[in-house]
């Protein structure tokens, strides 16, 4: 193409219902831009790319798009189906020669490993990813928008598609992902969205963090310098100079209208600097000897097209409680079925899998079986009723928890099959961690969680007194977490070992995976914000008796004989309630400067 510029937004803005998603935002995208699309979960960067690619309108501003430009997305959700195989279903999409696509097609599939025979209603969710992915780059586009391309791709594809991204691709793309690796690898300018803007990075994700700092240092100094002038002028009108009582009261509306943009403003930063907060470690360790799961001499297998995949041939591993042990492979190779056996999901076909007696495990998987889509949020976190749930061995009100984790109070009684992956993934955090079980047996637990989240996650297994399988591609993650390796390749010989097991060609392809013997200490928080993490969760139970309180007045007889009394309980507690709310955000405020 000879325009640098591909597409661009103009003071563009969004909301969907009562929130704004995009506010007069303005950006552009060039020939050779690779940029990362970051922000917390929630704040509309897959609405973005559909805007991006014509899928959704905007509701003011200006969004040009030149006319010669091919798009592609790559979304999050893969739902492909079809009778034919992959090679029949690719070039049945050719739109130039058959025999050069067929030709593309097999280099192509064969890059990316995907079986160009099976077909498409048999692949699997990494495989289906494969198969959107060749799509697209067989569609020859100037830019692709990709939504979490590496969420089921295994190291060797996500390391192949790094490569082409770097060296063959010859457009501009916009990535939305949760692996710092990747981001780093191919990024040169980043967009970061938060509360409706946009803010544009020069340099590619690798510097995102002390950007990113930067950018929050100068809101915070410039919020506290707002503060200042406001309790300056608090301060001049409560001398009360009668003399100049006219003055004063434009004076003192325009303190009140500062006053009001200032909490809001700050609420707004407060929550958007806000992280995830883990519940501190009650699990229940049971007493006895430290070996959890005693694998002696297991072998597993499956049979499928009669070949023969072997999972595990004479296994022998003795699981120790305080164990991380990260699991890896590609797709197929055995991960889900390994984890599913050491649950006792699944039996061996030869050897014995001795599991400590009472010991329990935790799940966090991405099959789904740990919600009612038809349910509410509420119904699937307190199935027995009521609004509190046993949280590290205390009763908490629900809505106070679930803030712990980013989600608003009003949101309880939404279905979760209304929320999005990142949500999803969110709430299942929130369940396993209310009441956390010595084995934690962890999925591709990254997916589709922000990267805060993911850093909280991190958090949370470093501490853990039990022990966790976690089977994952995201090596940032496995590094920082684990202190053994499990390599599967399909062979059936698995041993344990504190670096990934890789062939030679794979550790070509890989050179990245190489991971640290040593591991840091755990990390800990401070005794100070202990403390004040302690006081705001006492805050918002009150704040919810209060609420609770409020409403019940509210609900009252107006006519009734109590009347003028019930309402000046209502002022009372209102103000109590303010009270609180300013002591609240007083109390983050400290525990954000001290942190």
């Amino acid at each position: 193409m000879n325009k640098e510029v591909f597409l661009s937004l103009k003071d563009a803005s969004l909301s969907l219902g009562k929130k704004k998603i995009l506010k007069a935002i303005s950006l552009s995208i060039h020939l050779n831009d690779k940029i990362a699309l970051v922000g917390k979960n929630g704040v509309g960067k897959t609405t973005l790319l559909n805007i991006l690619c014509e899928k959704k309108k905007i509701d003011d501003g200006e969004f040009w798009v030149n006319p010669n430009l091919n798009v592609a997305n790559l979304e999050q959700r893969i739902n492909k189906s079809s009778d034919f195989s992959v090679i029949d279903y690719l070039i049945s999409l050719t739109k130039r020669s058959q025999s050069f696509e067929e030709f593309n097609i097999k280099r192509i599939t064969k890059e990316i490993k995907l079986d160009k025979k099976k077909k498409v209603n048999f692949l699997s969710g990494g495989e289906k990813k494969k198969l959107a992915l060749a799509e697209l780059l067989l569609s020859d586009p100037d830019l692709l928008l990709l939504d979490e391309p590496t969420n089921h791709l295994d190291i060797e594809s996500i390391s192949w598609l790094e490569s082409y991204l770097n060296n063959e691709f010859k457009g501009s793309y916009l990535v939305v992902s949760h692996n710092r690796n990747f981001l780093k690898n191919v990024t040169n300018k980043v967009f970061w969205m938060d509360r409706g803007s946009i803010k544009t990075s020069s340099k590619g994700f690798f510097d995102f963090e002390n950007w990113k700092n930067l950018l929050i240092e100068q809101e915070r100094r410039e919020l506290k310098n707002i503060k200042q002038h406001l309790d300056n002028e608090l301060e001049w009108l409560n001398k009360g100079i009668k003399a100049r009582r006219k003055r004063n009261i434009k004076r003192k509306e325009n303190v009140n209208l500062l006053k009001k943009s200032y909490k809001e403003e700050n609420s707004e930063f407060l929550k958007s600097i806000s992280r995830v907060i883990i519940p501190k470690e009650s699990t229940k360790i049971v007493e006895g000897p430290k070996i959890l799961i005693n694998f002696i001499n297991v072998s597993k297998f499956f049979i499928e097209k009669e070949k023969k995949i072997n999972i595990l041939n004479d296994f022998n591993y003795k699981l120790i409680r305080g164990d991380k042990v990260g699991i890896i492979g590609p797709n197929g190779s055995g991960k889900s079925t390994f984890l599913n056996l050491a649950s006792s999901k699944l039996e061996p076909k030869k050897g014995n899998i001795k599991i400590k007696k009472n010991v329990e495990f935790s799940f966090f998987d991405q099959s789904g079986e740990q919600f009612d889509d038809k349910k509410s949020i509420k119904q699937n976190l307190i199935p027995s009723g009521g609004d509190y749930m046993h949280v590290a061995d205390k009763k908490i009100h629900i809505c106070g928890y679930l803030k712990n984790f980013l989600f608003d109070p009003k949101d309880i009684d939404r279905f979760v099959s209304s929320l999005s992956g990142g949500e999803r993934n969110r709430l299942l955090l929130a369940k396993i961690l209310a009441s956390p079980r010595e084995i934690l047996i962890l999925d591709e637990p990254t997916n589709d969680l922000d990267i805060e989240t993911i850093d909280l996650l991190i958090d949370f297994i470093n501490l853990h007194k039990g022990s966790a399988l976690i089977s994952s591609h995201d090596i940032d993650f496995l590094k920082k977490t684990c202190q053994k390796f499990f390599y599967f390749d399909g062979s059936g010989r698995i041993k344990p070992s504190n670096k990934p097991q890789l062939s030679s060609t794979q550790k070509e392809e890989s050179a990245f995976l190489k991971i640290n013997e040593k591991k840091g200490k755990p990390i800990s928080n401070d005794k100070l914000i202990n403390k004040v993490l302690k006081k705001i969760e006492t805050k918002e139970i009150q704040i919810t008796n209060l609420t609770n309180k409020l409403q019940k007045i509210q609900d009252l007889n107006p006519n009734s004989l109590d009347y003028k009394n019930l309402m000046d309980d209502l002022k009372k507690t209102q103000n109590e309630l303010d009270l609180l709310e300013e002591e609240w955000i007083e109390i983050e405020e400290n525990s954000i400067n001290n942190g």
